[in-house]
């Protein structure tokens, strides 16, 4: 086989590896992290085309009919109408990546067993750069404008600062989410206290379309997690979860029967309580982990193509999440 057909046999043997475990690629990016695993199980992640530049969510911030009351006889009933609805815009965000096949490598993968085997690493490296990315960029706001928003940024130690979704926050309460401060506490004898009020705040509000009330994941740091660990273990009351989420290795506690995880790209002294039936992740179904043609590189023999996703998080009722922030672990 000539130079020239190889690296056309190669082409079509990496771009239909790439599609044809896409959707494992996808299901393994997105069972990284325990977040991302949990919006999959709830069906969060959503194909859904953007307007243009954005998603537009509408949002419920005040009850639907203002004239429902108690009547005695002759009584009359109001027809006054009242807003109770609002449009909450997020931008897309474009994630990419380059998927490179260096002529040195491809002239060492001359046999037909090993074209499959180097084609299977191309895709395998670039699955790899996803799943890194995606995993720091939920916990770890990037001074990117082009970055998608990380949890402390939609989930925010200061509420009533700044916007969300296009509106200030100071003045629109359903966009605050509750927090605490455990500045001048201690794990031992508050952590307890505050998570139970934490978890009880976060289940006062109602969703925008019959989401479950409650908290359904704590999310901390691995010395806050171990600190919560020792304090049950002294009570002689650990609770433990047995999901496809506790196997990542990111911890099987519960609080309430609220699955409770450490990640290594949480703020320090950080804890989240979230409703992650409030959160969404659309994607642009035409943008989805899709893969671009082969092209020759411009200033050397390699071979490029590249992998993006129009993608981005948002969270359309802040007030049924919190942080508690500023905690100070007695573990390492």
């Amino acid at each position: 086989m000539d130079q020239q057909s190889r690296t056309e046999v190669l082409d079509d043997l990496t771009t239909a590896t790439w599609y044809s475990v896409l959707p494992d690629i996808i299901d393994q990016v997105f069972k990284i992290t325990p977040f991302y695993d949990r919006m999959t199980q709830r069906n969060r992640i959503l194909s859904k085309a953007p307007e243009g530049t954005h998603w537009e969510v509408p949002v419920r911030y005040a009850k639907l009919d203002q004239n429902t009351k108690w009547f005695g006889r002759g009584d009359s009933f109001s027809k006054s109408e009242k807003e109770h609805l609002t449009r909450l815009v997020f931008y897309a965000k474009n994630l990419g990546t380059a998927m490179v096949r260096y002529k040195l490598d491809e002239l060492k993968n001359r046999g037909k067993a090993q074209l499959i085997d180097y084609a299977k690493e191309v895709v395998e490296t670039t699955r790899l750069s996803f799943q890194d990315t995606l995993a720091e960029s939920l916990l770890v706001q990037s001074a990117d404008p082009l970055s998608i928003d990380a949890l402390p940024t939609i989930i925010t130690s200061t509420p009533t600062t700044g916007s969300y979704g296009g509106l200030t926050r100071s003045s629109n309460a359903y966009l605050q989410n509750q927090i605490k401060d455990f500045s001048g506490l201690t794990t031992g004898t508050d952590l307890l206290d505050e998570m139970t009020r934490m978890y009880h705040i976060c289940s006062e509000f109602k969703g925008n379309s019959g989401s479950q009330r409650t908290p359904d994941m704590i999310l901390t740091t691995r010395a806050i997690y171990q600190d919560y660990e020792r304090i049950c273990r002294a009570m002689q009351q650990i609770v433990t979860n047995t999901t496809v989420r506790a196997s990542l290795g990111f911890g099987d506690l519960m609080f309430k029967n609220v699955e409770m995880f450490y990640d290594p790209n949480c703020p320090s002294g950080c804890m989240y309580f979230l409703n992650t039936d409030t959160f969404s992740m659309p994607y642009d179904p035409a943008a989805w982990f899709t893969m671009t043609e082969w092209k020759q590189a411009q200033d050397n023999l390699d071979r490029v193509a590249q992998v993006y996703s129009v993608c981005q998080l948002y969270n359309d009722a802040p007030q049924k999440n919190g942080v508690i922030f500023s905690i100070t672990a007695t573990t390492d």
